[in-house]
């Protein structure tokens, strides 16, 4: 079984995709996760390898060769995201021959959305200020944290390409399943069973489901990272966090996966933050008018912290 996750970043993609392969490793199923198709794949003795320095060297139809040339006996989890494939600048009829060639191999497609539309262009609008894609460490950590101010032309525009996101995952791919990343992180488990049919995998290798964990692993960062003060994680806790990490390595190390990110900003944290925030939810507010399916009301909703933030 492939899997394809459609994106246009910043809807929890690179944590889905992860965790997609994470539960398919604990179920003895031999995976990878590719990450991004579309800037840079090599392949070695029948396996898909990450090569993030080749860029946009690669045509799609070498893309398709190095899929094609993926031992049968292998599981890949990839990931399509609608602004690289904008940034490569393939000829129009180059880009729906590789969707037609997706569509046909991968047997599974995952349209990851947000029903915080606001909070999409908001994470988006941070990441252009700090230049980090995703969190991994203290020193990235601190970086997003010196974000003060966000540009608001480039929110407005990352809330008009969502838009544009979402009418080309529809054009272009076919019987794919909807996941929001709200869903990801607070319905963990039940997300990955839909995706990958397995059952309790989680709850069954580290006997707790992995919502918790990552809930875990949030507190634990946020104190280790930022100094806050958080409810005392227990000796047991800590064990199965440390078992959590550990598997991620491993997979790190085996090349299933590139990395796995942690927990960044809640939408609280961004209230907090962002000194132009409440201006941005005025624009964005404006902007939605236009879109019936937006759901205006999610926009001050942190989902994380089951709240509304202002």
């Amino acid at each position: 079984m492939h899997i394809l996750i459609l994106t246009p970043d910043g809807v929890g993609s690179t944590i889905l995709q992860r965790l997609v392969t994470m539960c398919l490793f604990l179920e003895d199923v031999d995976v990878i996760n590719t990450h991004e198709l579309t800037n840079g794949l090599k392949t070695i003795n029948g396996r898909i390898i990450k090569d993030f320095s080749l860029g946009y060297q690669q045509s799609l139809e070498e893309i398709q060769q190095h899929i094609n040339s993926c031992s049968k006996d292998i599981s890949l989890v990839s990931r399509l995201a609608k602004y690289h494939i904008d940034n490569r600048g393939d000829k129009t009829a180059q880009q729906e021959n590789f969707y037609k060639f997706l569509n046909k191999v991968y047997s599974k497609k995952i349209i990851c959305l947000r029903k915080n539309v606001f909070e999409y262009a908001m994470s988006w609008s941070i990441r252009q200020k700090s230049n980090v894609v995703n969190v991994f460490d203290k020193f990235q950590k601190e970086i997003v944290n010196q974000v003060q101010e966000v540009d608001e032309f480039f929110f407005i525009k990352k809330c008009n390409e969502y838009i544009d996101y979402i009418n080309w995952a529809e054009k272009y791919f076919n019987n794919f399943n909807k996941v929001f990343y709200e869903d990801i992180i607070n319905e963990t488990d039940t997300t990955l069973e839909q995706i990958t049919s397995f059952k309790n995998t989680f709850k069954k290798k580290l006997s707790i489901d992995l919502a918790s964990i990552l809930k875990i692993e949030h507190k634990y960062t946020q104190h280790l990272f930022l100094g806050k003060k958080i409810d005392k994680i227990s000796k047991e806790e800590l064990q199965i966090l440390v078992r959590y990490r550990g598997i991620a390595k491993q997979m790190i190390k085996n090349q299933n996966i590139v990395n796995i990110p942690i927990k960044n900003t809640t939408l609280n944290d961004k209230k907090n933050q962002i000194k132009n925030f409440n201006t941005c939810l005025e624009k964005f507010y404006q902007l939605a008018k236009n879109y019936n399916w937006i759901d205006q009301s999610l926009a001050t909703y942190d989902f994380w912290e089951k709240k509304h933030v202002c």
